[in-house]
């Protein structure tokens, strides 16, 4: 059979408009795609100003150095509560005239308008504090437990005179000493490293007391969120 040179010519034209479609095709989607990542990021700098102030006021809430916290990015539950505006305002001023709401959880701390604008999250420790005592009898006992991860211990020590403690230790370390005899009130911090004991040493005589006051701290984890109107 002769071969057919316009079949050939014809293949090779279908071949060229079909190579043809798929380009036009590759640059729609292409330029497709970048029409859409340029959208979403116009969206999300609508208004830059309003999530640089929720920005700065999430970073000024978490600070070691607020009022509310005890350290970098964590918090007292019964400090961050009592927050006002004017707080906010004062560490950030760059939310002042602005809607805005602060949230811990679930909870809204503090709201101003009904802002619609960016939200800026930072994870928290929310610590709780309960303030717990125990009463030692010196005459029963010279040796008391505290519960793990308790960092600060008050103690009251009262004698009748007729006995002087000398001594206390936290585990094998001394943490006060006077040898002419303690007595009042005192503070010192314990290792958080294993659960303190707190141990008595008497010169003389075992009538007395020692109070031990220490605070006993719950945490949980919560998202913290500020949300500020363009």
């Amino acid at each position: 059979m002769t071969p057919n040179p316009r079949a050939g010519v014809d293949r090779a034209q279908a071949n060229l408009l079909g190579l043809a479609a798929a380009l036009v095709l590759l640059t729609t989607v292409a330029t497709g795609s970048v029409v859409l990542a340029n959208v979403a990021l116009a969206d999300a700098d609508t208004d830059p100003g309003a999530r640089h102030a929720a920005e700065a006021v999430a970073d000024r809430l978490v600070a070691a150095d607020a009022n509310h916290t005890r350290r970098a990015n964590a918090v007292s539950e019964t400090e961050i509560r009592t927050l006002a505006l004017t707080d906010v305002e004062r560490l950030a001023p760059s939310v002042r005239d602005r809607d805005v709401r602060v949230r811990l959880g679930d909870d809204v701390l503090l709201e101003r308008g009904d802002p619609d604008g960016p939200t800026v999250r930072r994870l928290v420790r929310v610590e709780r504090y309960e303030e717990r005592s125990v009463t030692v009898d010196l005459s029963a006992r010279q040796r008391v437990s505290l519960p793990n991860r308790t960092s600060a211990v008050e103690l009251d020590v009262t004698t009748n005179g007729s006995t002087t403690l000398t001594v206390v230790r936290t585990n094998d370390r001394i943490v006060l000493r006077d040898r002419s005899g303690l007595t009042g009130r005192y503070e010192f911090r314990t290792t958080r490293l294993e659960p303190p004991q707190l141990s008595f040493t008497l010169d003389d005589g075992i009538d007395g007391r020692a109070v031990v006051r220490w605070t006993v701290t719950n945490a949980t984890v919560e998202p913290l969120e500020v949300t500020v109107d363009g």
